[in-house]
């Protein structure tokens, strides 16, 4: 089936939940699932049911969905039944984002969620529509707490155990040739056992030099999304040290005085500005799943012409353009925990690549998932 391409530009919706919402909302599903009877995927992800019922765009526990607002949603099932058989279910399909976006507006401001909406057909051979689960299942990425971040990062440093996901380690290995470098790191939500990561090679391997400075980001408010200085002083740690324990105290310290914002071209701005004798050698350690607050400042670090080397942490079925756009707008590379990839500057309009599985196009200057 061709993609549903839902488009609601500027338009005023008088629903019970949602006294008015005026909006630009873009929303692109893949092709229609269509399987007998609906099962979360097996992901890795935790996943929240919003249940509504056969023939209603009502969530029924708004609760829940209120909850999701403090998560790190990845990907979005909006799930329902082929029946009566054939009938048009468009409009009721519309309304239930409609619902969603009222209660959970910044899934729809991510290009790096995934969509997929789901046709039951099972009914018509069973029966019994009610025993088949309509309405939003969410997979997200749950917050940990500061003490559960703190334990993982001694734990994988002692080496008490090993870090699933080794991208960090890997990209660091296959480079060995860049020294001396000036690293930005993401230590907001999930990010611990790639700030583990990162210590444990600080401390494996101090003779390669692989890295003189560190700023870890996590900004303690949401000025980043609409301020206009470059030069923030907020949510962001510095620390010049070979010794891991020095740098493992100030990453510790960010983790737990910030806010999880993701104020990564801020920490850019900061550490060439602490550091400027190191502007050259620029690597940012970035969440796949988050998206920078602060991309408007890409323009000036782009007129600074220094690269960024960005290294994306927990690539897991989808990837996210922003950092490839980082990237490129900088002269700089992507790094991911099996491909380096190190052309995006001189890539022409149309060019169409994979990255970490994921089909890419550039397009226009800008990079775009291909279905």
């Amino acid at each position: 089936m061709k993609n549903l391409l839902l488009l609601f530009t500027v338009l005023t919706f008088s629903l019970p939940t949602l006294s008015q919402v005026n909006a630009r909302l873009h929303v692109r599903i893949k092709d229609t699932l269509e399987i007998d009877k609906y099962k979360p995927l097996d992901n890795g992800f935790k996943t929240q049911k919003l249940y509504m019922s056969s023939g209603s765009w009502r969530i029924k526990n708004e609760a829940a969905a209120e909850l999701l607002k403090k998560e790190t949603i990845i990907a979005v099932d909006l799930v329902y039944t082929d029946y009566p058989k054939g009938n048009d279910f468009t409009e009721l399909n519309k309304r239930r984002l409609i619902e969603l976006f009222g209660a959970l507006p910044s899934v729809f401001n991510r290009q790096v969620i995934s969509w997929r909406l789901v046709k039951q057909t099972g009914v018509q051979k069973t029966g019994g529509i009610h025993n088949y689960f309509h309405g939003f299942v969410i997979y997200y990425r749950p917050m940990p707490s500061n003490y559960d971040e703190s334990r993982l990062i001694e734990d994988i440093v002692s080496g008490n155990i090993q870090p699933e996901d080794s991208s960090i380690l890997k990209v660091f290995q296959r480079n060995e040739d860049w020294k001396d470098m000036l690293v930005v790191c993401d230590v907001t939500g999930s990010m611990s056992p790639y700030t583990a990561q990162l210590l444990l090679w600080i401390k494996a391997n101090q003779k390669l030099r692989s890295m003189k400075s560190i700023v870890f980001f996590n900004d303690d408010d949401e000025r980043s999304t609409s301020q206009v200085k470059v030069k923030d002083t907020t949510g962001m740690w510095s620390v010049s040290s070979s010794n891991y324990k020095e740098v493992m105290k100030v990453a510790i310290e960010a983790m737990k005085n910030g806010n999880h914002y993701e104020n990564n071209l801020e920490a850019v701005c900061r550490a060439i500005d602490e550091f400027p004798e190191d502007k050259g050698k620029v690597i940012m350690i970035a969440d796949n799943w988050e998206d920078p607050c602060d991309m408007y400042l890409l323009d000036y670090l782009k007129s600074k012409k220094i690269p960024i080397r960005v290294i994306v942490c927990g690539v897991n079925a989808s990837f996210n353009m922003k950092y490839l756009d980082i990237a490129r707008a900088t002269g700089g590379t992507v790094h991911t925990m099996e491909e380096d990839l190190k052309n995006l500057a001189s890539m022409k309009d149309g060019t169409k690549f994979k990255i970490a599985g994921i089909r890419v196009m550039l397009s226009k200057g800008k990079f775009y998932k291909i279905n």
